[in-house]
């Protein structure tokens, strides 16, 4: 029996994992809905930072109480990707090339919200509850993000396109948080319902959560978040070779867009009509696809300086280019971009292996595509925060503690050679998920 101090701060350190995750993932937004419903959005930078090392603070004390593991190939590659980073950082500064945040404040933001959370989470021995304590932080902080949206702007539902500042009249939260954070809370709430079993309690539970985190998706009605909320099923459909499983996927996959699209129509949003005129608006060269020429710009830098990279500041626009591949060619060229990819790679690689042999952890498989899809149409390297954590426990994932593997594979065993079998699957699942 385990003392009783032991078990104390085995309790508080799922308490501080719980707060990381609810903050960093949804929970920080939660926090600037408040601040702009009250009339108070110019705070929200100074609300930023105190929120940003609370996370940081957090992370910090629960790596000190758990079992801190040597670090592998995702550590060093990621190391690597900072220091070219951090060289480009400097490099401007020491040439005069002003970006848009300043050299401190971007020092600040990368080293908050992507170098330290990564480094920490990645080298960690995870327990199973502290996973449950992510997914719990995270589907919570979703749904009091969607239960204020609803009752902040109750009186904008089936009256715009799309919440904007300009459609409300009123300074808001921007339309891609509402969108984005709803996609996640979606996508992680379904994926779970999807390979566990539920009480009725928290089917109702989830049933609700999905409910009411629709309305703030169809009013941010983004293209990007639509894609990051279907993109991880179709992945599942094709790795994964159960047939029942895949029948199941589809119909899922094939309800939901008949769901969405039908929602779409009822609440007037313009999410369909966005997502669908795509082609034409970059064919036509509207507003709505500046993204487009952000990308074509950041790429047209990257190809004059290949190596290195150009600079931070994207040529014609004060701000960065809304896609982490094209921003990292542009600020880092091959330098930068080679280990990033072989990172990402590796971590979709874990993600795989989790969809295909631990399915009850599917949702953190999710949760990493879902917040890689948002970067790719919204992101930027020193704000990644979604990205880098949910790398982080992907590949933390592939070295947690056995009791995991042993819950994940147990589940499947439904005959009398249980034992035999266990063993040899156990050895293979370990080799696929902490080797690679």
């Amino acid at each position: 029996m385990q003392p009783l101090w032991e078990r104390s701060n085995k309790s508080m350190g799922r308490k501080y994992i719980f707060t990381a995750a609810f903050l960093n993932f949804i929970g920080y937004y939660v926090c600037l809905m408040l601040l702009f419903y009250i009339g108070l959005g110019t705070l929200s930078l100074s609300v930023s930072i105190p929120l940003r090392l609370l996370i940081l603070s957090c992370l910090t004390v629960f790596f000190l109480q758990n079992t801190r593991l040597k670090p592998k190939s995702e550590t060093y590659i990621f190391l690597f990707f900072s220091l070219i980073y951090l060289i480009r950082i400097f490099s401007d500064a020491l040439k005069g090339l002003p970006y848009y945040l300043g050299t401190s404040r971007l020092l600040l933001y990368y080293l908050s919200f992507d170098m330290i959370p990564f480094l920490l989470l990645s080298n960690i021995k995870f327990k199973t509850t502290d996973y449950n304590a992510i997914r719990k932080g995270i589907l919570f902080s979703g749904f009091l993000f969607a239960v204020l949206a609803v009752v902040f702007f109750r009186n904008y539902i089936g009256t715009v396109g799309r919440l904007t500042s300009e459609t409300a009249d009123i300074d808001m939260l921007s339309p891609l948080a509402l969108s984005y954070c709803s996609s996640l809370t979606i996508g992680v709430a379904i994926s779970y319902w999807m390979e566990n079993p539920l009480s009725l309690r928290q089917k109702f539970y989830f049933l609700l959560l999905t409910a009411v985190s629709v309305t703030p998706f169809f009013l941010g009605s983004s293209r990007g978040s639509l894609i990051a909320l279907i993109l991880p099923f179709i992945f599942i459909l094709i790795i994964k070779k159960n047939l029942f499983t895949n029948l199941r996927t589809i119909l899922i996959l094939v309800l939901g867009l008949v769901g969405i699209i039908y929602i779409s129509e009822e609440l007037g949003s313009s999410l369909i009509e966005r997502f669908t005129s795509t082609g034409s608006d970059i064919a036509e060269g509207n507003e709505s696809a500046v993204r487009t020429i952000m990308w074509q710009n950041a790429f047209n830098q990257f190809v004059n300086n290949p190596i290195m990279g150009d600079r931070l500041k994207l040529d014609g626009f004060d701000i960065y280019p809304h896609n982490i591949l094209f921003e990292t060619l542009q600020c880092t060229g091959f330098l930068g971009f080679i280990p990033l990819s072989i990172l990402l790679v590796i971590i979709f690689i874990k993600s795989f292996n989790i969809f295909k042999y631990t399915p009850q952890y599917s949702w953190i498989s999710v949760l990493f595509i879902q917040c890689f899809t948002q970067n790719m149409f919204s992101g930027s390297i020193f704000s990644a925060s979604w990205l880098m954590m949910s790398m982080a426990i992907v590949a933390a994932f592939a070295r947690s503690e056995n009791e995991i593997f042993s819950t994940a594979l147990l589940s499947k065993k439904q005959n009398k050679n249980v034992a035999g079998k266990y063993i040899v699957r156990r050895k293979s699942l370990s080799r696929k998920l902490i080797i690679i």
